[in-house]
């Protein structure tokens, strides 16, 4: 339900800081559940008691709570906030005058504005939780104490009562789908944030400290199984003079490309993440490096063959690859990654457009193995 409202709930959401996206959503359903509760409202007056001038005196406020979604879409936040709270406040101290008279309990102020104010505002922004709630108790106050004035409508105490009972429903019925569009919300921000814990934001591949938590991960369970991980690293070839040349907006296109490159070339299982700047890794399951290779070398010939496409510009880039494979020097999978990118930084010094394998390594010595076919 929640995804269909996604047009009101996010009208103004370009303008708005992205920590404060959340209450700039909570702020257009609450502007939103007023007005259509004035309606309502607005219809019992006018079909129930007949009552023409009622229905369209507090339809008014359907237009005073509609002014929200024009201050949150011209990015003025904080002045929403505070406006839907003050038209709520009048319409309910004023509404006795329309109908409900010594019947209507504004206790309804106290049992919507709290819940309401914890879930529009910030938790930083103390001060107006305050204000807004301690205004709610004093305008009840003031309807227990100020005499009631005769209201609109002529209505028997038993039809009164059952107006009054249709309001406080309405309002417990709009406080309870608040706070579950609210819970609904803290759901999305937070699957969100656990998102970008494991995520690089440009590519949408995993990012480096989680591939090097998948690596390790991997790595044990193919010492317990006795099988073969092999590690692929892959380097942009001159990927800094794209930025130079083109820009940073280019260079992420790139970068972007590279990555849906390599997803589209390697099974869906297959974790990818991005090192940092040009560097991306893929970790291959129960691969030996007989068998990286060929997955390396068909990830080369593709990145040499594609073409990216831009407004004013085709960008056409190689890269260096370095393999690693679990060997008995090897002691975790974080070691397995480093060991494939310096294969890869070695691969571009000799050359670029190479692959480079590291068949073993000790303390002394490097042993690298040229797997290029094509230069």
């Amino acid at each position: 339900m929640i995804n269909s409202l996604n047009p009101m709930l996010n009208l103004g959401i370009a303008r708005c800081d992205k920590l404060q996206i959340h209450h700039l959503r909570m702020v257009n359903l609450l502007a939103g559940l007023c007005a259509g509760g004035t309606l309502l409202f607005s219809a019992l007056f006018w079909f129930a008691f007949g009552s023409a001038s009622a229905a369209l005196f507090n339809g008014l406020f359907a237009l005073i709570f509609a002014i929200t979604f024009v201050l949150t879409r011209e990015g003025m936040l904080w002045l929403a906030k505070y406006w839907i709270f003050m038209a709520f406040f009048i319409q309910q101290f004023t509404l006795p005058l329309f109908v409900l008279s010594d019947n209507f309990e504004t206790e309804l102020l106290l049992l919507v504005v709290p819940t309401a104010v914890v879930l529009v505002f910030d938790p930083n922004d103390r001060m107006p939780r305050y204000i807004l709630s301690l205004i709610a108790i004093v305008l009840l106050f003031l309807a227990k104490t100020i005499p009631a004035q005769d209201p609109i409508l002529a209505l028997t105490d038993a039809n009164a009562r059952a107006a009054y009972l249709c309001v406080v429903l309405v309002l417990v019925l709009a406080s309870v789908a608040l706070t579950d569009f609210y819970l609904v919300d803290l759901h999305s921000i937070d699957k969100s944030s656990r998102k970008l814990i494991h995520e690089d934001l440009l590519t949408e591949t995993t990012n480096s400290q989680t591939i090097y938590k998948q690596a390790d991960e991997l790595y044990y369970q193919a010492l317990r199984k006795d099988v073969s991980l092999s590690a692929v690293v892959i380097d942009i070839d001159d990927f800094r003079q794209i930025n130079e040349m083109h820009g940073r907006t280019t260079g992420d296109h790139v970068l972007v490309h590279i990555a849906k490159l390599l997803n589209e070339n390697l099974p869906q299982d297959t974790p990818i993440g991005r090192l940092h700047a040009d560097v991306f890794v893929i970790l291959l399951k129960e691969t030996a490096q007989t068998d990286a290779m060929q997955v390396a070398e068909q990830l080369k010939i593709a990145v040499c063959r594609s073409v990216i496409l831009l407004e004013h510009t085709a960008v056409k880039r190689t890269a260096s690859l370095g393999i690693s494979s679990r060997h008995e020097s090897c002691s975790s999978g974080s070691q397995l990654i480093d060991d494939a990118y310096l294969a890869a930084k070695n691969a571009k010094k000799c050359g670029k457009n190479k692959i480079l394998s590291l068949t073993s390594r000790n303390k002394s010595s490097l042993n690298y193995k040229d797997y290029d076919k094509t230069s």
